[in-house]
């Protein structure tokens, strides 16, 4: 290994640990934890696997030292699963989908080795305990309400309502929560990542602009199918598919409705030649604020086509 390897897997590694360190000790950093892999993505960029797995070993190592050695595998797994995998797809300058790919997939293993890791080393059901701890904290607000009269009688009867009505939703949400989770995390590493490379010089292959995203022929069709089961089942009332399965699908379907959504706007703002930063961050904000609106608007830009158009009218005139 050549000394330069040497020295920038030392100043990576270090990266590594103080972001861990800072998101770990410092909650209003707690964000920080979707780009601890980025140090190692950069540094398998530059200097290939080999130096970004020893990177990533030693920063497993340093984190198990002041964290302990649980917090030390599970940050360090971060790195190795997510970071090494993503920092060899970029060495070998693969295409932006597939560097997205090997993110979730990297990231999958890890969420799966921790699910299996409380289930069989541990002994414990991890979302049975996500749940109790849920419910305690529930308990724990609902005793703070009667002990204190903050407010009556009546009040905390629907506080305990509602706070069981949300959790009995959480349940019906988890699947798609987790299967989300590692499609948001390798996406994230690798927007991150392409932007830092770029600023540093390496040319790199990237997503075209949101603004000219459009939806797969394919996927368009399926996605009708799904809008029409689920329509026919709330009609019907059927109730012989498990209603978690249909809250799954949808959630899913939605999302993707909301990113259409979303660059159908961008679309518009770059016809109007709209260049503002602020602004996009503004409508960005606005979005998920107004997120059942936005996924309206992309359901209808599939399928009526909106852009084509206010782009036809401008040409016509």
């Amino acid at each position: 290994m050549k000394t330069r390897g040497i020295t920038e897997g030392a100043i990576f590694c270090a990266l590594g640990v103080m972001l861990t360190l800072i998101s770990y000790y410092l909650p209003f950093f707690i964000l920080l934890v979707f780009f601890i892999p980025v140090p190692m993505v950069i540094l398998g960029k530059r200097q290939g696997l080999k130096v970004s797995i020893l990177s990533s070993v030693a920063a497993t190592i340093l984190i198990g030292l002041f964290l302990g050695p649980l917090n030390g595998i599970s940050f360090g797994a971060l790195m190795l699963f997510v970071g090494c995998s993503l920092g060899f797809a970029y060495h070998r300058d693969l295409a932006p989908l597939k560097k997205v790919v090997i993110g979730i997939i990297g990231f999958l293993i890890l969420l799966i080795a921790v699910v299996v890791g409380y289930e069989f080393v541990m002994g414990i059901s991890f979302t049975d305990l996500l749940f109790q701890t849920l419910e305690q904290s529930t308990r724990e607000v609902i005793t703070l309400y009667e002990s204190t009269n903050l407010i009556d009688a009546e009040q905390v009867s629907i506080a305990k309502d509602d706070m069981a009505m949300n959790i009995e939703m959480m349940k019906l949400a988890l699947p798609s929560t987790f299967l989300l989770m590692p499609v948001v995390f390798g996406m994230i590493n690798v927007l991150v990542s392409d932007m830092i490379l770029k600023r540093i010089g390496y040319p790199v292959k990237t997503f075209k602009p949101l603004s000219q995203w459009e939806m797969p022929v394919t996927l368009k069709y399926f996605l009708m199918v799904i809008l029409l089961g689920d329509f026919i089942i709330s009609l019907f009332q059927v109730t012989s598919i498990p209603l978690i399965y249909i809250v799954t699908v949808m959630n899913f379907t939605n999302i993707i409705f909301f990113v259409m959504g979303i660059a159908l706007i961008f679309n518009y703002l770059d016809y109007k030649k709209i260049k503002n930063t602020g602004v996009k961050v503004l409508v960005v904000l606005l979005s998920f604020l107004l997120s059942s609106v936005i996924t309206i608007v992309g359901v209808a830009d599939t399928y009526i086509g909106i852009r084509q158009i206010y782009r036809r009218e401008s040409q016509i005139k």
